[in-house]
């Protein structure tokens, strides 16, 4: 039976003796940059090579267990699914044949409707890999080190990974994608453990005080034993580009970069993308943590880093109708939260609906009057800020106006359900399936117990509906050191 909370210290996998990954200058991480030019298998063996092949990376008989970047169903915002298939077949070639693929999807969709979309479900069943969604079944709660409130993890996920009881004779092989993101400035294989906390706990801790450190806690938490970032292609304007702008989005690597220190093998990913592990905040601090190393000059990088010279853009694009009037406050509107989110949320669905009649969105805190003068079309107001701070004026100033509120920062499904119904958008008409089959996948998500807080695929609001818990630590500063609220 599992404990009510286990609290984390000293990351308890690492090597005996050993609190982190701290490298010598005679003991330096490798990471390999591998041309894909010459097919996916060639790059593997050269991934794997520097250790002496990938026998003397992965015990035999290990159960492996591969982790893309699933983070939604649009072109481009998922590992590539060659890569998968490639890596599965590899994985066969060399004797392992006890795989798996998990994943936990972005908030407001079902990882199990993620994999059928992009393809993973059919190929892991034609690996015979078992497929894991840790969005589905019973949850355990885990104490990050540095907070007091639990969060709730996959149960399958704790007793595979963080149970040291469990932990031997399970591999986990991390496989994102080389992406860009206008919150973290990357996302590659230290965020990807933002996955594991489920979908309503990953609200929380997601401003620009929190959510840097609650990525390095995650890390701290539980991390891969290998990492192979998949550049084939590299995704920048952001992390999840509208599909209409995934052209100018995207350019063409043909790359690989992996090795065994993620830390060491994401310093290498944001150098190819234009950027110092500095510009990276949660980089930065488990780097500072001694979680792994950081500094270029104490890699051994295999491969030619020096031809990346571009610095792909991070922030979006912000390609919205000239209708919709966006009003942010002066004081405070966290990327990493309420403006963030909406921005993306806005940039796919508008860039998918054309003729988006007027409307308004309300964000952050701290407005002058006349900022909220002459708003058109209904409003969707966003975030306990914003509520707090201009709820009841607005109402007071617009009686007659359909006012949708999302009364939690972070609420990906709330803003995207509140965007869709104000532009009369049906959320179904956007996944890339058959409408019947999508439902069908949904249905057994249900089934499977799914905990995502789905956006409702026929459209209409979806309240937050926070708890008492909740409501209580927003009141009362929403993790903030200053207590001025979770914006």
């Amino acid at each position: 039976m599992l404990s009510s909370t286990l609290r984390s210290g000293a990351f308890p996998f690492a090597p005996e003796g050993e609190e982190g990954v701290v490298n010598t200058s005679a003991d330096r991480p490798i990471v390999t940059i591998a041309d894909t030019a010459g097919g996916l298998p060639a790059a593997l063996d050269a991934v794997f090579a520097p250790y002496g092949g990938m026998a003397n990376v992965i015990p035999s008989g290990s159960k492996v267990h591969l982790k893309p970047n699933g983070v939604q169903f649009f072109p481009g915002m998922y590992t590539d699914p060659a890569m998968l298939d490639a890596l599965l077949g590899y994985l066969r070639d060399h004797g392992y044949t006890r795989l798996a693929l998990m994943e936990n999807s972005s908030q407001c969709v079902a990882t199990r409707l993620v994999f059928a979309v992009a393809g993973y479900a059919d190929i892991a069943k034609r690996h015979g890999a078992e497929l894991i969604y840790l969005d589905e079944g019973p949850t355990a709660p885990y104490t990050l080190e540095g907070e007091e409130t639990p969060i709730r993890i996959s149960r399958r996920l704790f007793e595979t990974f963080i149970d040291p009881s469990r932990r031997p004779g399970n591999f986990y092989l991390s496989v994102p994608k080389l992406k860009t993101h206008f919150m973290t400035t990357v996302t590659l294989g230290v965020k990807g453990q933002q996955a594991f906390p489920i979908d309503a706990d990953r609200m929380h801790f997601h401003n620009h005080e929190t959510l840097h450190v609650r990525l390095a806690r995650l890390y701290r938490m539980v991390r891969p034993d290998f990492c192979i970032i998949e550049g084939i292609t590299a995704i920048f304007n952001g992390h999840m580009p509208a599909p209409a702008l995934l052209k100018e989005s995207s350019v063409r690597l043909n790359i690989l970069i992996g090795g065994r220190d993620t830390v060491a093998v994401d310093a290498v990913g944001c150098k190819v993308l234009g950027y110092a592990v500095e510009e990276a905040e949660h980089l930065r601090l488990v780097a500072e943590w001694g979680l792994g190393e950081g500094r270029l000059d104490h890699i051994e990088v295999i491969g030619d880093l020096a031809r990346f010279k571009a610095r792909y853009p991070y922030a979006m694009l912000r390609r919205f109708p000239a209708s919709v009037r966006i009003v942010q406050g002066r004081e405070r509107a966290c990327i990493e939260g309420c403006r963030g989110n909406t921005e993306c949320s806005l940039e796919i669905l508008s860039s998918e609906r054309k003729g988006v009649g007027a409307f308004s969105i309300v964000f952050g805190k701290g407005f002058a009057d006349a900022d909220l003068e002459d708003l058109p079309g209904d409003i969707l107001l966003v975030g306990n800020c914003a509520i707090n701070d201009r709820g009841e004026d607005l109402r007071r100033r617009y009686p007659d106006r359909r006012i949708v509120e999302v009364d939690a920062h972070n609420d990906v499904r709330g803003i995207t359900a509140g965007l869709a119904t104000i532009m009369k958008i049906r959320p179904v008409n956007m996944v890339p399936m058959n409408r019947l089959r999508a439902g069908w996948i949904m249905l057994q998500a249900k089934l499977h117990g799914v905990n995502s807080r789905v956006t409702p695929l026929l459209g209409g609001p979806a309240p937050t509906r926070l708890s008492e818990r909740e409501l209580r630590w927003y009141r009362e500063g929403g993790g903030r050191s200053d207590g001025s609220g979770a914006g």
